[in-house]
């Protein structure tokens, strides 16, 4: 499976956010300066049919000429046992902690739309007439209006959730960086003239990705983001996109993830839990390698 994490305009987006950008191969590579005059690589979304054994010896080899203190490898595959055996014996860790979701919730895009809408969650084929009936009107597009409106429903999210978000000059940049690509697009829910809901959809490699998204407390009545969902569904099809990725979720059964509600209204439209291979490290700095893994896990505790 192919991901926007690996194009060019990623990689040039990513650079603006202050990553060096190297290749291995036709695979990007992140460099990430740390303090003291330290950094680590980072593999973002590698289809493990793309990478051989020697280039993992080539990475290694990479990972000891930048100094650094360790690679990240991120899988993009679905998790199998003997993948999982066959990477550790290459002389990786599995990582830990991932960077991109490990469970996902995947939607079968080659069905027919009556086939899909019939395999959503009775409440989720309920709340799409539901915003249908209220008159909710969905747009799409990248303009800068759009991303002002995206920021605002972004911006209220993580104000209301307490989490740590992203800066609101992220989501322009990014948009910037693809506008000579198809492969972005962003969709705003309104209600009455007001904005009340908004995602950052990827369209690329035949997978649709919902990367970000926001909502506001207002209207929650009219079921906003049961539509635009449902629309970014059909727009998927007509892309020709066998995969509408619902991005992050919870452990199958895990009521107690921080990802459980939100596993909730992903699941209403259907589809499968779906566990992917995720990310692998090869240390090569053992000292400071323990030492970033105790920062890491204090700060994401303060947040």
């Amino acid at each position: 499976m192919k991901s926007i994490l690996q194009t060019k305009q990623w990689a040039d987006f990513k650079a603006s956010q202050g990553f060096e950008i190297l290749k291995l191969g036709e695979i990007f590579v992140h460099k990430r300066k740390l303090p003291f005059g330290q950094n680590f690589l980072y593999l973002p979304e590698v289809d493990s049919d793309n990478i051989t054994p020697i280039q993992i010896d080539e990475l290694k080899k990479l990972t000891r000429e930048q100094g650094s203190i360790f690679a990240r490898l991120e899988f993009i595959n679905r998790f199998s046992q003997n993948s999982h055996k066959l990477i550790l014996s290459f002389g990786l860790r599995q990582s830990f902690e991932q960077v991109q979701p490990k469970w996902r919730q995947f939607v079968d895009l080659t069905k027919t739309s009556g086939e899909i809408i019939s395999q959503m969650k009775q409440k989720g084929r309920y709340n799409v007439k539901l915003a249908e009936r209220k008159g909710v009107n969905i747009e799409r597009g990248t303009s800068e209006d759009l991303v002002k409106a995206f920021n605002k429903m972004y911006g209220e999210t993580v104000a209301r959730e307490s989490i740590t978000g992203r800066s609101l000059g992220y989501f322009g940049a990014m948009v910037d960086k693809f506008s000579d690509t198809p492969f972005i697009l962003i969709y705003t829910a309104r209600h009455r003239s007001e904005t009340i809901a908004a995602a950052l959809i990827s369209f690329y490699g035949g997978v649709a990705t919902y990367l970000y998204g926001g909502s506001s407390r207002r209207h929650k009545e009219v079921m906003a983001p049961y539509l635009m969902h449902w629309q970014i569904i059909k727009d998927a099809k007509e892309k020709n996109c066998q995969i509408y990725d619902l991005h992050g979720r919870a452990r199958p059964e895990d009521e107690k993830s921080s990802w459980a509600g939100i596993t909730r209204f992903k699941e209403q439209f259907g589809g499968e839990a779906v566990e992917l291979l995720g990310s692998y490290d090869y240390v090569n700095k053992s000292i400071y390698y323990q030492i970033f893994k105790i920062a890491e896990k204090m700060r994401r505790k303060e947040h």
